[in-house]
């Protein structure tokens, strides 16, 4: 009996649904102000990381509503035809469970502060975006053993 109940819990555990991917990064760069547009130079860079990502084939869009995240989404949400649905900067843990309930590849528009965060609840990994760095891309692939759950990080660039 115990031996059909740990086969169980094993073949469970397997058939969890994963995203196969999530990709997060920081809003690209912004003019000054409390809720500031991109700059010609982050509207660039919006444009790059939607040809960078384009390959992932997104299934899933996620930014929050400020002006600089949505921006800089925006021209993968028009290149996927995917919608970009909102998140609350201020429930982090709340939307990691959300987003490990997915599948697919998803992607992630945040800020300096909430992008590390997020991938710390997700993952464990620790990482750090400074207020000047607009180039760092996340990517976390999960992997998973019969007990053990692992996000393999890989940081690019959209330089």
């Amino acid at each position: 009996m115990k031996i059909v109940l740990a086969l169980l819990a094993v073949i469970a555990w397997q058939s969890v649904a994963l995203p196969e991917k999530i990709v997060l990064f920081r809003h690209a760069e912004k003019m000054t102000g409390n809720n500031p547009h991109l700059t010609d130079k982050g509207v660039k860079r919006a444009k790059k990381l939607a040809v960078m990502l384009a390959p992932y084939k997104p299934t899933s869009l996620f930014s929050t509503r400020y002006y600089r995240t949505q921006q800089t989404i925006t021209p993968l949400a028009e290149h996927t035809k995917l919608t970009v649905l909102p998140y609350n900067p201020r429930e982090l843990p709340a939307f990691a469970e959300t987003l490990r309930s997915l599948s697919g590849t998803i992607v992630v528009a945040g800020h300096s502060n909430t992008t590390p965060e997020l991938i710390a609840l997700l993952s464990g990994h620790v990482t750090h975006i400074s207020e000047t760095e607009f180039d760092k891309v996340f990517v976390l692939t999960p992997t998973k053993t019969p007990n053990t759950l692992h996000w393999q990080l890989d940081r690019l660039s959209s330089n």
